[in-house]
Protein backbone atom coordinates (compact mmCIF):
# COMPACT_ATOMS: atom_id res chain seq x y z
CA UNK A 1 0.00 0.00 0.00
CA UNK A 2 0.98 4.01 -0.64
CA UNK A 3 0.65 5.21 3.18
CA UNK A 4 0.84 8.36 4.23
CA UNK A 5 2.26 8.98 7.33
CA UNK A 6 1.17 12.40 9.75
CA UNK A 7 3.08 13.25 12.81
CA UNK A 8 6.19 10.97 11.24
CA UNK A 9 8.54 12.87 13.34
CA UNK A 10 6.80 11.67 16.62
CA UNK A 11 7.59 9.03 19.15
CA UNK A 12 4.27 7.06 17.35
CA UNK A 13 5.10 8.11 14.00
CA UNK A 14 8.49 7.54 13.39
CA UNK A 15 8.13 4.21 14.37
CA UNK A 16 5.45 3.57 12.31
CA UNK A 17 7.60 5.02 9.09
CA UNK A 18 10.10 2.67 9.63
CA UNK A 19 7.49 -0.71 10.41
CA UNK A 20 5.57 0.71 7.47
CA UNK A 21 8.56 0.40 5.38
CA UNK A 22 10.12 -2.50 6.92
CA UNK A 23 6.11 -4.25 6.19
CA UNK A 24 6.36 -3.42 2.30
CA UNK A 25 4.45 -0.22 1.89
CA UNK A 26 5.46 2.70 0.04
CA UNK A 27 5.28 5.49 2.56
CA UNK A 28 5.72 9.23 2.70
CA UNK A 29 6.27 11.18 5.64
CA UNK A 30 4.52 14.12 6.11
CA UNK A 31 6.36 16.61 8.12
CA UNK A 32 6.97 20.38 9.23
CA UNK A 33 10.23 20.13 9.14
CA UNK A 34 12.14 17.67 7.05
CA UNK A 35 15.75 18.22 8.94
CA UNK A 36 13.64 16.49 12.01
CA UNK A 37 13.03 13.47 10.23
CA UNK A 38 15.31 10.40 11.00
CA UNK A 39 17.13 8.76 8.06
CA UNK A 40 14.11 6.07 6.94
CA UNK A 41 15.28 4.00 3.57
CA UNK A 42 12.46 3.95 0.97
CA UNK A 43 10.47 6.65 2.80
CA UNK A 44 9.57 9.37 0.36
CA UNK A 45 9.11 12.83 2.34
CA UNK A 46 6.03 15.81 2.21
CA UNK A 47 6.44 18.76 3.52
CA UNK A 48 3.23 20.71 4.93
CA UNK A 49 1.38 21.13 8.18
CA UNK A 50 -2.29 19.29 8.79
CA UNK A 51 -3.50 22.80 9.64
CA UNK A 52 -2.99 23.91 6.05
CA UNK A 53 -5.48 21.45 3.96
CA UNK A 54 -3.48 22.71 0.50
CA UNK A 55 -0.16 20.70 1.29
CA UNK A 56 -2.47 17.86 2.75
CA UNK A 57 -4.48 18.02 -0.73
CA UNK A 58 -0.84 17.12 -2.83
CA UNK A 59 0.87 14.71 -0.25
CA UNK A 60 -2.93 12.66 -1.03
CA UNK A 61 -2.06 12.28 -4.27
CA UNK A 62 -2.02 8.37 -5.27
CA UNK A 63 -2.34 7.65 -1.34
CA UNK A 64 -3.58 4.53 -0.73
CA UNK A 65 -3.83 5.23 3.28
CA UNK A 66 -3.11 7.48 6.00
CA UNK A 67 -1.66 6.72 9.47
CA UNK A 68 -2.36 9.71 11.84
CA UNK A 69 0.02 10.24 14.69
CA UNK A 70 -0.17 13.63 15.25
CA UNK A 71 -0.50 14.80 18.89
CA UNK A 72 0.27 17.49 21.01
CA UNK A 73 0.50 18.19 24.91
CA UNK A 74 -1.88 16.29 26.24
CA UNK A 75 -2.10 18.65 29.50
CA UNK A 76 -2.69 21.77 28.03
CA UNK A 77 -5.82 22.77 25.99
CA UNK A 78 -6.20 22.01 22.54
CA UNK A 79 -8.63 21.40 20.19
CA UNK A 80 -5.55 20.42 17.66
CA UNK A 81 -6.86 16.60 17.44
CA UNK A 82 -9.97 17.61 16.45
CA UNK A 83 -8.98 20.55 14.28
CA UNK A 84 -6.71 18.23 12.81
CA UNK A 85 -9.05 15.41 12.21
CA UNK A 86 -12.15 17.61 10.44
CA UNK A 87 -9.31 18.49 7.86
CA UNK A 88 -7.84 15.55 7.10
CA UNK A 89 -11.43 13.90 6.59
CA UNK A 90 -12.38 16.21 4.41
CA UNK A 91 -9.38 16.16 2.48
CA UNK A 92 -9.12 12.44 2.51
CA UNK A 93 -12.80 12.48 1.03
CA UNK A 94 -11.98 14.54 -1.84
CA UNK A 95 -8.88 12.74 -2.55
CA UNK A 96 -11.01 9.28 -2.88
CA UNK A 97 -8.59 7.87 -0.14
CA UNK A 98 -10.51 5.80 2.08
CA UNK A 99 -8.65 3.62 4.38
CA UNK A 100 -7.46 5.41 8.03
CA UNK A 101 -5.46 4.90 11.34
CA UNK A 102 -4.79 6.42 13.87
CA UNK A 103 -4.06 7.16 17.65
CA UNK A 104 -7.08 7.77 20.23
CA UNK A 105 -8.10 7.36 23.82
CA UNK A 106 -9.37 4.71 25.69
CA UNK A 107 -12.21 7.35 27.00
CA UNK A 108 -13.53 6.88 23.79
CA UNK A 109 -14.24 3.03 24.05
CA UNK A 110 -16.80 1.21 25.23
CA UNK A 111 -16.37 0.81 28.79
CA UNK A 112 -16.54 -1.56 32.29
CA UNK A 113 -18.15 -0.20 35.01
CA UNK A 114 -14.60 0.26 36.52
CA UNK A 115 -13.30 2.06 32.89
CA UNK A 116 -16.13 4.42 33.44
CA UNK A 117 -15.20 5.13 36.93
CA UNK A 118 -11.25 5.31 35.89
CA UNK A 119 -12.21 7.70 32.85
CA UNK A 120 -14.71 9.98 35.29
CA UNK A 121 -11.81 10.32 37.61
CA UNK A 122 -9.26 11.53 34.59
CA UNK A 123 -11.21 13.95 33.40
CA UNK A 124 -11.22 15.83 36.89
CA UNK A 125 -7.41 16.36 36.02
CA UNK A 126 -5.25 18.03 33.57
CA UNK A 127 -5.72 14.81 31.14
CA UNK A 128 -9.27 16.12 30.42
CA UNK A 129 -8.24 18.14 28.31
CA UNK A 130 -6.50 15.73 25.86
CA UNK A 131 -9.95 13.35 26.38
CA UNK A 132 -12.53 16.35 24.96
CA UNK A 133 -9.90 16.80 22.08
CA UNK A 134 -9.79 12.69 21.18
CA UNK A 135 -12.97 12.61 22.05
CA UNK A 136 -14.33 15.45 19.46
CA UNK A 137 -12.05 13.82 16.94
CA UNK A 138 -13.63 10.34 17.20
CA UNK A 139 -17.11 11.87 16.88
CA UNK A 140 -15.88 13.21 13.34
CA UNK A 141 -13.86 10.34 12.28
CA UNK A 142 -17.09 7.52 13.70
CA UNK A 143 -19.45 10.15 11.18
CA UNK A 144 -17.72 9.66 8.53
CA UNK A 145 -17.82 7.27 5.52
CA UNK A 146 -13.97 6.14 6.02
CA UNK A 147 -12.64 2.97 6.50
CA UNK A 148 -11.49 4.08 10.08
CA UNK A 149 -9.34 2.14 12.94
CA UNK A 150 -8.06 3.75 15.84
CA UNK A 151 -6.10 3.10 18.52
CA UNK A 152 -7.79 3.42 21.99
CA UNK A 153 -4.46 4.09 23.42
CA UNK A 154 -3.97 4.93 27.88
CA UNK A 155 -0.85 6.32 28.93
CA UNK A 156 1.96 6.21 26.24
CA UNK A 157 4.97 5.98 27.84
CA UNK A 158 8.32 5.92 26.18
CA UNK A 159 10.48 2.89 26.11
CA UNK A 160 10.50 0.44 23.49
CA UNK A 161 8.46 -2.44 24.70
CA UNK A 162 7.66 -5.32 22.59
CA UNK A 163 4.92 -6.26 19.90
CA UNK A 164 3.07 -8.59 22.69
CA UNK A 165 0.21 -6.58 23.72
CA UNK A 166 -3.59 -6.68 24.75
CA UNK A 167 -6.18 -5.85 22.46
CA UNK A 168 -10.13 -5.05 23.48
CA UNK A 169 -12.82 -3.86 22.50
CA UNK A 170 -14.05 -2.76 25.81
CA UNK A 171 -11.83 -0.05 27.83
CA UNK A 172 -11.91 -2.65 31.85
CA UNK A 173 -10.15 0.41 33.38
CA UNK A 174 -7.10 0.30 36.22
CA UNK A 175 -3.53 1.41 35.07
CA UNK A 176 -2.53 0.49 31.99
CA UNK A 177 0.22 1.71 29.99
CA UNK A 178 1.57 1.85 25.95
CA UNK A 179 4.75 2.44 24.70
CA UNK A 180 5.26 4.29 21.10
CA UNK A 181 6.84 1.21 19.72
CA UNK A 182 3.54 -1.42 20.19
CA UNK A 183 1.23 1.99 19.15
CA UNK A 184 2.88 1.87 16.27
CA UNK A 185 3.18 -2.46 15.60
CA UNK A 186 -0.07 -2.07 15.70
CA UNK A 187 -1.73 0.66 13.17
CA UNK A 188 0.98 -0.90 10.62
CA UNK A 189 -0.37 -4.10 11.66
CA UNK A 190 -4.07 -3.32 10.90
CA UNK A 191 -3.49 -0.98 7.75
CA UNK A 192 -4.71 -4.21 5.13
CA UNK A 193 -6.91 -5.69 7.49
CA UNK A 194 -10.54 -4.84 6.40
CA UNK A 195 -11.75 -6.78 9.48
CA UNK A 196 -10.23 -3.88 11.56
CA UNK A 197 -12.19 -1.55 9.84
CA UNK A 198 -14.55 1.02 11.65
CA UNK A 199 -13.43 -0.54 15.47
CA UNK A 200 -11.90 1.36 18.23
CA UNK A 201 -9.48 -1.28 19.46
CA UNK A 202 -8.06 -0.62 22.82
CA UNK A 203 -4.03 -1.92 23.72
CA UNK A 204 -2.09 -1.87 26.22
CA UNK A 205 0.58 -3.93 27.81
CA UNK A 206 -0.37 -7.80 29.46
Amino acid sequence: MKVLVLGATGRVGSEAVRMAIAAGHQVTAFVRDPARLSPANGASIAVGDVTRPESLRMALNEVDAVLNAVGVDPLKPSTFVTDSARIIVREMDSAGVHRYVAVSGTASMPKTFIGNVATEVLELTPVRHAIKDHQGAFEIIKASTLDWTLAGCPWIKDGLGTTNYVESDVFPGGMKVIHPRQVADFLTKVLDKPEYFRRIVGIWNV
